[in-house]
């Protein structure tokens, strides 16, 4: 392929992101947990200026390494601490993913299927999601995939081994290490694991130690100085809160063993749909690059079936060998290969039924049904009915884009197929833009907007705020707790309770019990202790508490939308 051509693919995927990604990345707030978990951390390493030690609420978070943290201070810096900023670093891979991909594409097969390739990723409904949004995954799957990738180019070489490859591969590796931890390099060791023995290669010891050292060495960056600086503590906990995700499910994410299949069917659509069939029978099982994209599928997916905790993405790295499988089954759309009438079919019938389940919330929101109002007897879902929004009138029209782009794309797939995917790429980006400028934002309201709103009001006054009954994080970012200090009471009451309660002298050393009966004392100080500051008691309107339900100090500030606000004064 020409330089030219090349560029032009650069700056055509550039376009897309300028148009389709870029500009809607700060129209809503940050949603709780994950994005506002993880902007909490970035903003709590700016405030403090600790940018080796992950924490929340001041107080150290265990469970995610820095390096994702420190790409959104970086951004931060910029754009100062809001939800663009916080969304900006994937939104950048955004760009840059399609553009791996070709690279990829192109060296394991030819450019025509590299421009496919990269086009088809981005046409996936949970891919493209994820790079609107603030969480860690998309560079933690990209560090993996890459590792693999030059990981390939290494033990498929037949000439002398090309050490740099081996080197990328384990530098990658690392990267993904201290981006979310250990199981990366466990995904990746079992892959090739399983590609070894099936192919009956034969790995030397020094092409394993140059890996494993090589992964040793990057992530001594963050791995080595947090041990030399404050001992082993945080690599037992993490470890110890990975096992409990693998054995245990967390509260809230007890889903049946068929979850991720579900989720990759309806997530990846539409390239999923043509993937089915590869994925199980393939006349190359054990064989070049799509043998190595079978093994990390099914890899990442029996793991993370097998996992207690499922969350949605934690089968996201399957995207990838996913949308490679089903761009080689696309691409043979190229050679003549044709379309049955059944599969036409059933992809419009599904593609159909999808944007069904998009339309009638939203048509439900925005058009008030009275029939439908006057069968609901929720009193919280009334109240969201009666909320006035400034709809145009025509959003659950949105859904329809990506009806219209999979029947152009069915159309044009036989004769015009890279036509037909970029058709369907711009009615999608078009769907996400509209649905992030006009949907998504009155639905941020009604869901915690208000309450937002309100831990703004305060994010300037000296306080102490906690939410009781239920988890959040967005208390802390919104209404930007502060680093406490020795003059704080607060500071010294949890430096009490840490001593005489539990014999410890560190937040880090409680386990996850002990920290639930923590926060419970310092709930209890900061409703009838001797307190420095005015006190903010989150709750939900459907869970009262007794425990400040019947507190004569403290007097309701807000209660809208679901939630419940106590505050204390200063007597």
């Amino acid at each position: 392929m020409k330089k030219h051509q090349v560029i032009g693919i650069i700056l055509g995927f550039l376009l897309y992101g300028l148009l389709f990604i870029f500009p809607t990345l700060g129209d809503f707030n940050l949603f709780d947990w994950d994005e506002i978990n993880f902007a909490e951390s970035t903003r709590e390493m700016l405030v403090s200026g600790d940018f080796f030690h992950v924490q929340i609420n001041f107080e150290p978070f265990h469970e995610k390494p820095p390096f994702f943290f420190w790409l959104q201070a970086l951004s931060m810096k910029v754009f100062g601490i809001n939800a663009f900023a916080a969304r900006l670093p994937n939104a950048l891979l955004g760009v840059l993913t399609p553009i791996i991909l070709f690279t990829m594409g192109c060296k394991v097969k030819n450019s025509s299927f590299g421009i496919l390739w990269s086009l088809v990723y981005m046409l996936g409904i949970l891919p493209s999601l994820y790079f609107r949004t603030g969480i860690i995954d998309p560079y933690f799957n990209l560090f993996i995939f890459t590792s693999i990738y030059f990981g390939y180019l290494y033990i498929s070489t037949k000439e002398v081994k090309n050490k740099i490859h081996l080197v990328l591969s384990g530098l990658f590796a690392g990267l993904a290490l201290i981006t979310k931890g250990p199981v990366a390099v466990l995904i990746i060791s079992i892959v090739f694991i399983f590609l070894v023995i099936i192919r009956r290669l034969k790995i030397d010891i020094i092409s394993i130690l140059i890996f494993f050292t090589t992964i040793l060495g990057c992530s001594l960056i963050w791995y080595g100085y947090e041990i030399w600086k404050s001992g082993p503590w945080f690599i037992v906990e993490f470890i110890k809160y990975q096992i409990e995700l693998f054995s245990t499910p967390v509260a809230g994410h007890q889903q049946p063993f068929y979850y991720h299949f579900l989720v990759l069917l309806f997530g990846c659509f539409p390239f999923s749909f043509f993937a089915l069939r590869i994925i199980f029978f393939s006349s190359e099982r054990s064989s070049g690059f799509q043998g190595v994209m079978r093994i990390l599928f099914w890899v990442v997916l029996i793991l993370f079936t097998i996992v207690s905790t499922k969350i949605v993405h934690y089968s996201s790295l399957a995207y990838f060998p996913l949308s490679y499988l089903a761009s080689v089954e696309i691409q043979k759309l190229q050679f003549g290969k044709k379309l049955s009438i059944l599969f036409k079919t059933i992809f419009i019938a599904f593609t159909f039924i999808m944007t069904l389940g998009l339309t009638i919330p939203i048509f439900t929101l925005v058009a008030q049904p009275k029939i439908m109002y006057e069968s609901i007897h929720d009193s919280y879902i009334q109240e969201i009915m009666n909320t006035p929004l400034d709809w145009i009138g025509f959003e659950y029209l949105i859904p329809l884009l990506i009806l219209v782009g999979s029947i152009l794309f069915i159309i044009l797939s036989s004769k015009r197929l890279i036509q037909g995917v970029l058709i369907y790429l711009a009615f999608s980006g078009m769907f996400f833009l509209f649905s992030a400028r006009l949907i998504l934002p009155k639905i941020d309201f009604l869901l915690q907007g208000h309450l937002i709103q309100f831990y703004e009001s305060i994010s300037l006054d000296k306080k102490y705020i906690s939410t009781v009954g239920f988890k959040s994080y967005a208390h802390y970012f919104y209404a930007k707790t502060d680093q406490l200090t020795k003059a704080d009471q607060l500071k010294t009451k949890k430096l009490e309770i840490l001593n005489t309660q539990f014999d410890v002298g560190s937040f880090h050393d409680l386990t996850k019990s002990q920290k639930n009966k923590y926060s419970s004392h310092v709930v209890n100080w900061m409703a009838d202790g001797n307190i420095d500051r005015p006190c903010y008691f989150v709750t939900k309107s459907n869970r009262p508490i007794r425990q400040l339900e019947q507190n004569k100090n403290l007097q309701i500030v807000y209660n809208k939308l679901g939630y419940k606000i106590f505050k204390r004064n200063i007597e």
